[in-house]
């Protein structure tokens, strides 16, 4: 079984790769939205959790699960992180707060994928970002064999690095500089994706209706017409989508 979390789809992407055929692969934000926390594993069945790390910390839906999460006969736990480039102490955090559920993280993998946090930097370009994919792959293919065969590896990052890297994201929640400009076509799609519920269609349009969202950058990147921007710099900046979600 596999628990994911996704914004662009680089972490759905994984655990399909992740995933052998007919495993169970749950979103994170509908399990929370269901209240589904308790699951039973088949025998010699792997627990995994894929999610991108944001601010170098686990993300509010992930911690939210783990901390409600039960699960009975899991004997090999592992993780998968994409990222842009390092995920910071989000490894140690996890697995602190999956040792209060009585579930010991044994392998913990960072995957480098393309970054699509527009509303903080520009993109790379589509072909860098094709060629970060293929790579992407290829290691998912290796940290697959490695889980399937039950290496554990050494899981770092400091615990109460992870606390304060989480204070930091939780100071940048803000939704104030999002809005769509005039090439919106009313399609609600932002609004169906948003994982904190935090879009609501007024008239048509998008409308930013909770003080803050969890930056996940879905809504600005999945947009069909790239309406959706942040501030005054994201007009000019590219967009991405894993192929996954396309």
């Amino acid at each position: 079984m596999i628990f994911y979390f996704t914004g662009t789809g680089n972490s759905l992407y994984a655990a399909q790769k992740l995933a052998d055929e007919g495993e169970k692969i749950v979103s994170i934000v509908d399990a929370l939205r269901s209240k589904a926390y308790h699951y039973t594993l088949n025998v010699g069945e792997k627990l995994g959790f894929v999610f991108p790390v944001y601010f170098y910390t686990v993300s509010d839906p992930v911690l939210e699960l783990v901390r409600k999460l039960t699960v009975e006969n899991a004997v090999f736990v592992y993780a998968v992180i994409p990222c842009g480039a390092s995920i910071g102490a989000a490894g140690g955090l996890l697995k602190s707060e999956l040792k209060k559920r009585g579930l010991e993280l044994q392998r913990l993998d960072a995957l480098v994928v393309p970054d699509g946090a527009l509303i903080f930097y520009d993109i790379d370009s589509p072909e860098k970002m094709e060629k970060q994919l293929e790579a992407a792959t290829k290691e998912l293919a290796s940290i697959k064999q490695a889980i399937d065969r039950g290496e554990g590896n050494r899981i770092t990052g400091s615990p109460l690095l992870g606390r304060a890297s989480l204070a930091a994201y939780h100071a940048c929640m803000s939704t104030k500089a999002f809005y769509a400009d005039e090439k919106c076509i009313g399609c609600g799609k932002c609004a169906s994706i948003c994982p904190a519920g935090a879009i609501e269609m007024v008239s048509g349009r998008p409308a930013w209706t909770k003080s803050k969202c969890l930056k996940c950058c879905g809504c600005i990147n999945r947009c069909p017409v790239s309406a959706i921007q942040y501030g005054k710099k994201t007009a000019s900046r590219g967009r991405y989508v894993n192929p996954v979600l396309k």
